[in-house]
């Protein structure tokens, strides 16, 4: 009877075993990284006022123009002539007292700027800093504790794992996965007024709306900020360095006593 019982403690032992194999075996390195730092990514949506008289057809059909607009843009203002566009972007945390870093096109010309975290609290933010040349742009939430953050790599290795986390297309915390293609890369805006240079390439999937989004080392240190993909290719997406992101956090940290609460 006692051999029996023992044996089938050791059996018991055994299937537990087998269990905790079988969960370590689907939770991946990937799949911990993407449960770290799903809330420390955010979404962001903007609003921005813009001026209809600027359309060259303005002038000749203007009139037409408030009626239609007005029968069919729900957005449309009482002022004449102006609508409010909305549109959504990516952004990363990235200090506990709610500074995020996105991508400047994404918050650049925006007259409202709202970030909702993974939890579905939402919380409006305010533009810190841009740097145009690089594409990032500094905003602030106002915090009543401190906030989960990302922390930064220090170095790429070309090959590497990496994660991309934004908000392709509107589809909330959306996770996907590749390498680091290649480093020292250039890429010029359609149509080509612009030319971003030392960005990350990588395969990851990098769509609308997972600019300023992150992209992540198999440690979950920010490798980059998600800037776009290049179009008519597959897996040709772009990031901007974190030490460029870096930099950024240094001047403001100059800057920083000079700021309104």
């Amino acid at each position: 009877m006692r051999q029996r019982i023992i044996y089938t403690v050791l059996f018991l032992q055994f299937l537990g075993l087998l269990s905790l194999h079988a969960e370590n075996v689907r939770e991946t390195p990937v799949v911990k990284v993407i449960k770290e730092c799903t809330p420390k990514v955010v979404n962001i949506g903007t609003e921005q006022t813009v001026l209809l008289q600027q359309n060259p057809f303005w002038g000749a059909y203007g009139g037409q123009l408030d009626a239609v607009m007005q029968n069919h843009l729900s957005q449309f203002n009482q002022v004449v002539g102006t609508a409010n566009v909305q549109s959504l972007g990516s952004g990363v945390v990235v200090s506990k007292d709610g500074l995020i870093v996105t991508n400047a096109h994404v918050v650049g010309m925006a007259s409202k700027i709202l970030a909702t975290f993974s939890d579905g609290k939402k919380l409006e933010a305010r533009l810190i800093g841009m740097d145009n040349a690089n594409d990032i742009a500094l905003i602030q939430v106002a915090v009543e504790k401190p906030l989960e953050y990302m922390e930064m790599a220090t170095d790429i290795l070309v090959g590497e794992t990496v994660v991309s986390i934004g908000n392709p297309l509107g589809l909330e915390n959306s996770a996907s996965a590749g390498i680091i293609s290649g480093t020292n890369r250039s890429f010029n805006t359609n149509p080509p007024t612009i030319v971003f240079h030392d960005l990350i390439q990588t395969d990851a999937s990098i769509n609308i709306g997972s600019s300023g989004g992150a992209l992540i080392n198999a440690e979950g240190k920010l490798v980059g900020i998600n800037l776009a993909v290049m179009q008519n290719a597959q897996g040709l997406g772009f990031a901007v360095p974190a030490q460029k992101v870096r930099k950024m956090l240094q001047e403001y940290e100059k800057i920083k006593p000079t700021l309104k609460p």
